[in-house]
Protein backbone atom coordinates (compact mmCIF):
# COMPACT_ATOMS: atom_id res chain seq x y z
CA UNK A 1 0.00 0.00 0.00
CA UNK A 2 1.26 3.49 -0.89
CA UNK A 3 1.74 5.23 2.46
CA UNK A 4 4.00 8.18 1.71
CA UNK A 5 3.60 11.58 0.13
CA UNK A 6 4.40 11.75 -3.58
CA UNK A 7 4.25 14.42 -6.26
CA UNK A 8 3.25 14.27 -9.93
CA UNK A 9 4.33 16.92 -12.42
CA UNK A 10 2.78 17.06 -15.90
CA UNK A 11 3.95 19.67 -18.44
CA UNK A 12 1.89 21.87 -20.68
CA UNK A 13 2.55 21.90 -24.40
CA UNK A 14 2.63 23.95 -27.57
CA UNK A 15 1.59 22.53 -30.90
CA UNK A 16 4.34 23.43 -33.33
CA UNK A 17 2.66 22.05 -36.45
CA UNK A 18 -0.69 20.42 -37.07
CA UNK A 19 -2.99 22.68 -35.06
CA UNK A 20 -6.59 21.49 -35.66
CA UNK A 21 -5.28 18.30 -37.27
CA UNK A 22 -5.26 15.55 -34.63
CA UNK A 23 -9.04 15.25 -34.37
CA UNK A 24 -9.17 14.89 -38.16
CA UNK A 25 -6.74 11.96 -38.15
CA UNK A 26 -3.85 14.09 -39.47
CA UNK A 27 -0.36 14.17 -37.98
CA UNK A 28 0.97 16.66 -35.46
CA UNK A 29 4.26 17.87 -34.04
CA UNK A 30 4.10 19.13 -30.46
CA UNK A 31 6.53 20.18 -27.75
CA UNK A 32 6.11 19.92 -23.99
CA UNK A 33 7.06 23.11 -22.17
CA UNK A 34 8.30 23.83 -18.66
CA UNK A 35 5.02 25.25 -17.40
CA UNK A 36 3.23 22.47 -15.55
CA UNK A 37 0.47 21.13 -13.32
CA UNK A 38 1.68 19.57 -10.06
CA UNK A 39 -0.34 17.30 -7.77
CA UNK A 40 0.88 16.60 -4.24
CA UNK A 41 -0.64 13.33 -3.01
CA UNK A 42 -0.87 12.00 0.53
CA UNK A 43 -2.76 8.97 1.93
CA UNK A 44 -5.92 9.05 4.05
CA UNK A 45 -7.38 6.44 6.36
CA UNK A 46 -10.84 6.46 4.73
CA UNK A 47 -12.19 5.90 1.19
CA UNK A 48 -12.43 9.58 0.27
CA UNK A 49 -10.53 11.46 -2.40
CA UNK A 50 -10.22 15.07 -1.28
CA UNK A 51 -8.98 17.54 -3.91
CA UNK A 52 -7.82 21.08 -3.25
CA UNK A 53 -7.42 23.24 -6.37
CA UNK A 54 -5.19 25.92 -4.87
CA UNK A 55 -5.11 28.24 -7.89
CA UNK A 56 -8.88 28.14 -8.32
CA UNK A 57 -9.53 28.30 -4.56
CA UNK A 58 -11.88 25.31 -4.87
CA UNK A 59 -12.21 21.95 -3.12
CA UNK A 60 -13.91 18.67 -3.99
CA UNK A 61 -14.47 15.34 -2.25
CA UNK A 62 -15.85 12.02 -3.47
CA UNK A 63 -15.87 8.41 -2.32
CA UNK A 64 -14.13 5.56 -4.13
CA UNK A 65 -15.74 2.26 -5.03
CA UNK A 66 -18.44 2.98 -7.59
CA UNK A 67 -19.18 5.37 -10.43
CA UNK A 68 -18.44 8.93 -9.32
CA UNK A 69 -21.08 11.47 -10.33
CA UNK A 70 -19.94 14.58 -12.19
CA UNK A 71 -20.60 18.02 -10.76
CA UNK A 72 -20.34 19.56 -14.22
CA UNK A 73 -18.90 18.85 -17.65
CA UNK A 74 -15.12 18.69 -17.79
CA UNK A 75 -14.86 17.44 -14.20
CA UNK A 76 -11.49 15.95 -15.06
CA UNK A 77 -10.17 14.57 -11.77
CA UNK A 78 -13.43 12.71 -11.16
CA UNK A 79 -13.52 11.45 -14.75
CA UNK A 80 -9.93 10.18 -14.48
CA UNK A 81 -10.91 8.08 -11.48
CA UNK A 82 -13.97 6.76 -13.33
CA UNK A 83 -12.01 5.87 -16.46
CA UNK A 84 -9.29 4.13 -14.48
CA UNK A 85 -11.87 2.30 -12.34
CA UNK A 86 -13.39 0.84 -15.52
CA UNK A 87 -9.92 -0.30 -16.53
CA UNK A 88 -9.49 -2.07 -13.18
CA UNK A 89 -7.34 0.52 -11.39
CA UNK A 90 -9.01 1.60 -8.13
CA UNK A 91 -7.06 2.66 -5.02
CA UNK A 92 -7.88 0.64 -1.89
CA UNK A 93 -8.07 3.72 0.33
CA UNK A 94 -8.47 7.48 0.03
CA UNK A 95 -5.99 10.24 -0.71
CA UNK A 96 -5.58 13.99 -0.46
CA UNK A 97 -4.69 15.73 -3.73
CA UNK A 98 -3.31 19.27 -3.78
CA UNK A 99 -3.35 20.71 -7.29
CA UNK A 100 -1.23 23.67 -8.32
CA UNK A 101 -0.05 24.95 -11.69
CA UNK A 102 1.58 27.78 -13.59
CA UNK A 103 -0.01 27.02 -16.98
CA UNK A 104 -2.45 29.83 -17.89
CA UNK A 105 -5.96 28.34 -17.91
CA UNK A 106 -7.95 28.20 -21.17
CA UNK A 107 -4.95 29.52 -23.07
CA UNK A 108 -4.17 26.81 -25.64
CA UNK A 109 -1.31 25.34 -23.58
CA UNK A 110 -3.16 22.20 -22.42
CA UNK A 111 -3.65 22.92 -18.73
CA UNK A 112 -6.64 20.56 -18.64
CA UNK A 113 -4.75 17.77 -20.40
CA UNK A 114 -1.82 18.18 -18.02
CA UNK A 115 -4.22 17.90 -15.08
CA UNK A 116 -5.84 14.78 -16.51
CA UNK A 117 -2.52 13.11 -17.37
CA UNK A 118 -1.15 13.94 -13.91
CA UNK A 119 -4.23 12.39 -12.29
CA UNK A 120 -3.85 9.19 -14.32
CA UNK A 121 -0.21 8.94 -13.22
CA UNK A 122 -1.26 9.54 -9.61
CA UNK A 123 -3.85 6.74 -9.76
CA UNK A 124 -1.23 4.34 -11.09
CA UNK A 125 1.06 5.24 -8.19
CA UNK A 126 -1.81 4.80 -5.74
CA UNK A 127 -2.54 1.33 -7.13
CA UNK A 128 1.17 0.45 -7.46
CA UNK A 129 0.76 -0.42 -11.14
CA UNK A 130 2.25 0.68 -14.45
CA UNK A 131 0.97 1.27 -17.97
CA UNK A 132 2.71 1.93 -21.27
CA UNK A 133 2.99 5.65 -21.99
CA UNK A 134 0.74 5.29 -25.04
CA UNK A 135 -1.96 3.75 -22.86
CA UNK A 136 -1.64 6.49 -20.27
CA UNK A 137 -2.17 9.11 -22.96
CA UNK A 138 -5.22 7.28 -24.31
CA UNK A 139 -6.70 6.90 -20.81
CA UNK A 140 -6.25 10.64 -20.28
CA UNK A 141 -7.91 11.34 -23.63
CA UNK A 142 -10.83 9.14 -22.62
CA UNK A 143 -11.15 11.00 -19.32
CA UNK A 144 -10.95 14.49 -20.81
CA UNK A 145 -12.57 14.16 -24.21
CA UNK A 146 -14.46 10.90 -24.81
CA UNK A 147 -16.05 10.84 -21.35
CA UNK A 148 -17.83 14.12 -22.08
CA UNK A 149 -18.56 13.56 -25.78
CA UNK A 150 -16.27 16.36 -26.93
CA UNK A 151 -14.41 16.87 -30.21
CA UNK A 152 -10.74 17.18 -29.33
CA UNK A 153 -7.91 14.88 -30.36
CA UNK A 154 -5.13 13.03 -28.56
CA UNK A 155 -2.19 15.34 -29.32
CA UNK A 156 -2.27 17.10 -25.95
CA UNK A 157 -2.32 13.86 -23.98
CA UNK A 158 0.55 12.31 -25.92
CA UNK A 159 2.61 15.48 -25.53
CA UNK A 160 1.99 15.92 -21.79
CA UNK A 161 2.74 12.24 -21.20
CA UNK A 162 5.86 11.76 -23.35
CA UNK A 163 7.40 15.24 -23.15
CA UNK A 164 10.08 16.60 -25.46
CA UNK A 165 9.32 17.22 -29.11
CA UNK A 166 7.18 14.48 -30.64
CA UNK A 167 5.62 13.57 -33.94
CA UNK A 168 2.34 11.66 -33.66
CA UNK A 169 1.08 9.64 -36.59
CA UNK A 170 -2.63 9.96 -35.92
CA UNK A 171 -3.52 7.05 -38.18
CA UNK A 172 -1.48 4.54 -36.16
CA UNK A 173 -1.12 6.64 -32.96
CA UNK A 174 2.61 5.99 -33.12
CA UNK A 175 4.69 8.53 -31.20
CA UNK A 176 8.19 9.36 -32.44
CA UNK A 177 10.56 11.49 -30.39
CA UNK A 178 12.33 14.12 -32.48
CA UNK A 179 15.95 15.06 -31.74
CA UNK A 180 15.70 18.77 -32.59
CA UNK A 181 17.00 21.14 -29.94
CA UNK A 182 15.07 24.40 -29.87
CA UNK A 183 15.97 27.72 -28.36
CA UNK A 184 13.68 29.67 -26.07
CA UNK A 185 10.02 30.09 -26.88
CA UNK A 186 8.10 33.13 -25.67
CA UNK A 187 4.46 32.60 -24.83
CA UNK A 188 2.24 35.68 -25.03
CA UNK A 189 -1.08 35.51 -23.19
CA UNK A 190 -3.59 37.92 -24.67
CA UNK A 191 -5.82 37.71 -21.60
CA UNK A 192 -8.78 37.22 -23.94
CA UNK A 193 -11.02 34.48 -22.62
CA UNK A 194 -12.24 32.12 -25.29
CA UNK A 195 -16.00 32.15 -25.69
CA UNK A 196 -16.53 28.47 -26.52
CA UNK A 197 -13.42 26.35 -27.09
CA UNK A 198 -15.38 23.09 -27.24
CA UNK A 199 -17.90 24.60 -29.62
CA UNK A 200 -15.14 25.96 -31.86
CA UNK A 201 -13.51 22.54 -32.13
CA UNK A 202 -16.84 20.87 -32.81
CA UNK A 203 -17.68 23.41 -35.53
CA UNK A 204 -14.33 23.03 -37.31
CA UNK A 205 -14.36 19.25 -37.05
CA UNK A 206 -17.96 18.91 -38.27
CA UNK A 207 -17.52 21.41 -41.10
CA UNK A 208 -14.32 19.83 -42.40
CA UNK A 209 -15.51 16.22 -42.02
CA UNK A 210 -18.68 17.04 -43.97
CA UNK A 211 -16.61 18.74 -46.66
CA UNK A 212 -14.31 15.72 -46.88
CA UNK A 213 -17.47 13.69 -47.60
CA UNK A 214 -18.49 16.11 -50.35
CA UNK A 215 -15.02 15.94 -51.87
CA UNK A 216 -15.13 12.14 -51.80
CA UNK A 217 -18.30 12.17 -53.89
CA UNK A 218 -16.44 13.99 -56.66
CA UNK A 219 -13.02 12.40 -56.17
CA UNK A 220 -13.42 8.74 -55.33
CA UNK A 221 -9.70 8.33 -54.62
CA UNK A 222 -9.74 11.09 -51.99
CA UNK A 223 -7.63 10.31 -48.94
CA UNK A 224 -7.20 13.05 -46.37
CA UNK A 225 -3.70 11.83 -45.55
CA UNK A 226 -2.32 11.60 -49.09
CA UNK A 227 -4.44 13.41 -51.71
CA UNK A 228 -2.56 16.46 -53.06
CA UNK A 229 -4.09 19.82 -52.24
CA UNK A 230 -3.99 20.75 -55.93
CA UNK A 231 -6.47 17.98 -56.67
CA UNK A 232 -8.92 19.61 -54.31
CA UNK A 233 -8.31 23.06 -55.74
CA UNK A 234 -9.16 21.78 -59.21
CA UNK A 235 -12.53 20.68 -57.87
CA UNK A 236 -13.00 24.07 -56.26
CA UNK A 237 -12.51 26.21 -59.38
CA UNK A 238 -15.27 28.76 -59.55
CA UNK A 239 -16.49 27.80 -56.08
CA UNK A 240 -16.29 30.30 -53.25
CA UNK A 241 -17.19 28.28 -50.20
CA UNK A 242 -16.06 28.66 -46.60
CA UNK A 243 -16.25 24.94 -45.91
CA UNK A 244 -14.07 24.11 -48.90
CA UNK A 245 -11.54 26.75 -47.83
CA UNK A 246 -11.38 25.19 -44.37
CA UNK A 247 -10.96 21.67 -45.76
CA UNK A 248 -8.14 22.82 -48.05
CA UNK A 249 -6.51 24.57 -45.08
CA UNK A 250 -6.33 21.30 -43.14
CA UNK A 251 -4.56 19.63 -46.07
CA UNK A 252 -2.14 22.54 -46.37
CA UNK A 253 -1.40 22.15 -42.65
CA UNK A 254 -0.88 18.42 -43.26
CA UNK A 255 1.75 19.09 -45.92
CA UNK A 256 3.44 21.77 -43.82
CA UNK A 257 3.67 19.31 -40.92
CA UNK A 258 5.40 16.75 -43.17
CA UNK A 259 7.91 19.41 -44.26
CA UNK A 260 8.53 20.46 -40.67
CA UNK A 261 9.04 16.82 -39.69
CA UNK A 262 11.97 16.56 -42.09
CA UNK A 263 13.47 19.72 -40.60
CA UNK A 264 13.00 18.65 -36.96
CA UNK A 265 14.68 15.29 -37.51
CA UNK A 266 17.92 17.29 -37.33
CA UNK A 267 19.60 17.94 -33.97
CA UNK A 268 20.14 21.57 -34.92
CA UNK A 269 17.37 22.58 -37.35
CA UNK A 270 17.92 25.69 -39.42
CA UNK A 271 16.20 28.27 -37.24
CA UNK A 272 15.11 30.66 -39.96
CA UNK A 273 13.48 27.84 -41.90
CA UNK A 274 11.64 26.78 -38.74
CA UNK A 275 10.53 30.35 -38.13
CA UNK A 276 9.23 30.69 -41.70
CA UNK A 277 7.22 27.48 -41.31
CA UNK A 278 5.68 28.69 -38.04
CA UNK A 279 4.70 31.94 -39.76
CA UNK A 280 3.12 29.96 -42.60
CA UNK A 281 1.21 27.80 -40.14
CA UNK A 282 -0.18 30.85 -38.37
CA UNK A 283 -1.27 32.45 -41.62
CA UNK A 284 -3.27 29.33 -42.50
CA UNK A 285 -4.87 29.29 -39.04
CA UNK A 286 -5.63 32.99 -39.21
CA UNK A 287 -6.78 33.43 -42.79
CA UNK A 288 -8.48 30.12 -43.59
CA UNK A 289 -9.69 28.93 -40.19
CA UNK A 290 -10.28 32.34 -38.59
CA UNK A 291 -8.50 31.48 -35.36
CA UNK A 292 -6.69 34.72 -34.49
CA UNK A 293 -7.84 38.01 -32.93
CA UNK A 294 -6.77 41.64 -33.45
CA UNK A 295 -4.99 41.68 -30.08
CA UNK A 296 -3.08 38.47 -30.84
CA UNK A 297 -2.06 39.98 -34.18
CA UNK A 298 -0.73 43.08 -32.42
CA UNK A 299 1.31 40.87 -30.10
CA UNK A 300 2.66 38.88 -33.04
CA UNK A 301 3.60 42.04 -34.95
CA UNK A 302 5.40 43.33 -31.86
CA UNK A 303 7.25 40.03 -31.46
CA UNK A 304 8.47 40.11 -35.07
CA UNK A 305 9.61 43.72 -34.68
CA UNK A 306 11.66 42.64 -31.64
CA UNK A 307 13.43 39.81 -33.47
CA UNK A 308 11.16 36.75 -33.36
CA UNK A 309 11.75 34.28 -36.19
CA UNK A 310 8.27 32.77 -36.27
CA UNK A 311 4.97 33.18 -34.42
CA UNK A 312 1.63 31.38 -34.29
CA UNK A 313 -1.61 31.22 -32.32
CA UNK A 314 -1.83 28.36 -29.81
CA UNK A 315 -4.57 25.79 -29.31
CA UNK A 316 -8.11 26.35 -30.53
CA UNK A 317 -7.47 30.06 -31.04
CA UNK A 318 -10.02 32.84 -30.77
CA UNK A 319 -8.08 34.29 -27.84
CA UNK A 320 -5.69 32.72 -25.37
CA UNK A 321 -2.00 32.63 -26.23
CA UNK A 322 0.44 32.91 -29.09
CA UNK A 323 4.01 31.65 -29.26
CA UNK A 324 7.12 33.30 -30.64
CA UNK A 325 10.19 31.29 -31.59
CA UNK A 326 13.34 33.28 -30.88
CA UNK A 327 17.04 32.82 -31.32
CA UNK A 328 18.70 34.83 -28.57
CA UNK A 329 16.12 37.63 -28.54
CA UNK A 330 13.71 36.18 -26.00
CA UNK A 331 14.01 39.05 -23.51
CA UNK A 332 13.37 41.65 -26.20
CA UNK A 333 10.45 39.65 -27.61
CA UNK A 334 8.92 39.14 -24.17
CA UNK A 335 9.19 42.87 -23.46
CA UNK A 336 7.57 43.72 -26.79
CA UNK A 337 4.67 41.36 -26.13
CA UNK A 338 4.16 42.97 -22.71
CA UNK A 339 4.14 46.43 -24.28
CA UNK A 340 1.50 45.21 -26.75
CA UNK A 341 -0.75 44.33 -23.83
CA UNK A 342 0.05 40.65 -23.33
CA UNK A 343 1.58 38.70 -20.48
CA UNK A 344 4.84 37.03 -21.51
CA UNK A 345 6.39 33.75 -20.37
CA UNK A 346 9.83 32.61 -21.54
CA UNK A 347 9.76 28.81 -21.72
CA UNK A 348 11.87 25.91 -22.91
CA UNK A 349 10.98 22.40 -23.96
CA UNK A 350 10.40 19.99 -21.09
CA UNK A 351 10.47 16.31 -20.31
CA UNK A 352 7.28 14.34 -19.82
CA UNK A 353 5.22 13.60 -16.72
CA UNK A 354 7.24 12.47 -13.71
CA UNK A 355 6.56 11.20 -10.18
CA UNK A 356 8.68 12.14 -7.15
CA UNK A 357 8.44 10.46 -3.76
CA UNK A 358 8.64 12.20 -0.41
Amino acid sequence: MVEDLFHVRAPGRVCLFGEHSDYLGLDVIAAAIDLAITINVSPREDDTIHVVYHDLKEEDSFVLGSRIEYRHKRDYVRSAFNVMHRRGYTPNHGYNLEVRGDIPVSSGLSSSSALTVATIFAIMEMTETTMALENIAIAAYDAEVAEFGESGGKMDHFSCTFGGIIHVNMETEKVTRLPARLGSIVIGDSGEKKKDTVGDLRHIRTTVEEEYEEISKKLETFNRRTTPVNSIRELSQGKSDRARTMAEATLRNRDLTYRALDLLKNDEPYERALGAMLREHHEILRDSLGRSTPKVERMIDAAYAAGALGCKINGSGGGGTMMAYTAGWEQEVASAIQQAGGTAYIVKTSGGTIIHSG
